[in-house]
């Protein structure tokens, strides 16, 4: 899902060309709202609770789109990636403060080495401008409703909601961006390839990385995901170069193995103090949605 979500960066540059960030995220995430509803047609079937839910995921989501946008109008593009990837700080810190959740050392540890090679990665003092304004506070704000986001995931998702969660979040997002973007006009991609580029970013980077949040967060705690997920700006580097002819360079390899080094301090299995009695336990049973069994054709997540 983070590799997928670095990938968009690489993919909008074109795109960006031809349409304003709010058209472009209306048009996305409305298309990944239809592709929501036709790949899992029993999502449709939800009870208030869970489409409320699934509203709620999609202000918080939108809000983070939208602001991190518009504050990208006025901030360099590194310091708006670093800035809204300190998610992955205020996940924990809302975690704590609104369900009481203790956030172990481990984790603390794994965020401040995220922090850093972010800051590594994204951050080039020679280009970095001085001064902290209004497009600086928008795309901070983006980031605290980027956690919001995820700690909520966490708290909302479970194995029998994933997909009715994901296309009322999907819908939602698509109505919040189509009204932020009606001040300017809205208008579809008049070239092939960006309509190439927008189904990609919708089913693939939309739908499919919305459902796979979902499905994971039902199963990993918020705080973890957020470090996981901290990996983008890693994968967008990756694909910089690999597709971008970018260079690798010194900045890069430092800051994408710090990141690395903090996913594997939240991924590795818990340690089992000495003297401690095994307990032995029957394997989970792993649910699966209906609407994937049914689409296609399993009874069983492989």
């Amino acid at each position: 899902m983070a590799a997928l979500w670095g990938s968009t960066l690489v993919v909008m540059k074109g795109i960006y060309a031809h349409m304003s960030p709010e058209n472009l995220l209306a048009c996305r995430f409305a298309m990944a709202a239809a592709a929501f509803g036709i790949l899992f047609p029993k999502a449709w079937r939800a009870n208030m609770r869970t489409i409320a839910k699934g509203v709620t995921l999609g202000v918080l989501f939108a809000a983070g789109q939208l602001l991190q946008a518009i504050g990208l109008g006025t901030t360099q593009a590194a310091m708006n990636g670093f800035i809204t990837s300190l998610y992955v700080v205020f996940t924990p810190l809302l975690a704590a403060v609104i369900f009481r959740k203790k956030v172990s050392t481990a984790i603390w540890g794994a965020v401040a080495l995220a922090t850093v090679g972010m800051g590594v990665l994204a951050l080039d003092p020679s280009t970095l401008g001085s001064g902290f304004g209004i497009g600086q506070l928008l795309t901070l704000a983006s980031a605290v409703a980027y956690a919001g986001h995820i700690v909520a995931t966490g708290r909302f998702a479970n194995p029998s909601n994933v997909t009715s969660l994901g296309l009322y979040q999907t819908i939602t997002v698509a109505i919040v961006c189509t009204i932020a973007a009606l001040p300017g006009g809205l208008s579809a991609p008049t070239h092939m390839e960006d309509w190439l580029a927008l189904a990609y970013l919708a089913i693939i980077c939309g739908t499919l990385t919305t459902f796979m949040q979902s499905w994971g967060q039902a199963r990993v705690e918020s705080t973890r995901a957020a470090v996981i997920m901290c990996t983008e700006p890693l994968w967008g580097a990756v694909f910089a170069i690999g597709l971008g002819g970018e260079p690798l360079t010194g900045r890069i390899t430092i800051g994408g193995i710090a990141i690395l080094a903090a996913m594997a301090l939240v991924v590795r299995p818990p340690r089992r103090r000495r003297g401690a009695p095994q307990h032995h336990t029957e394997p989970p049973v792993v649910q699966v949605d209906p609407a994937w069994a049914t689409r296609f054709g399993t009874d069983r997540m492989l």
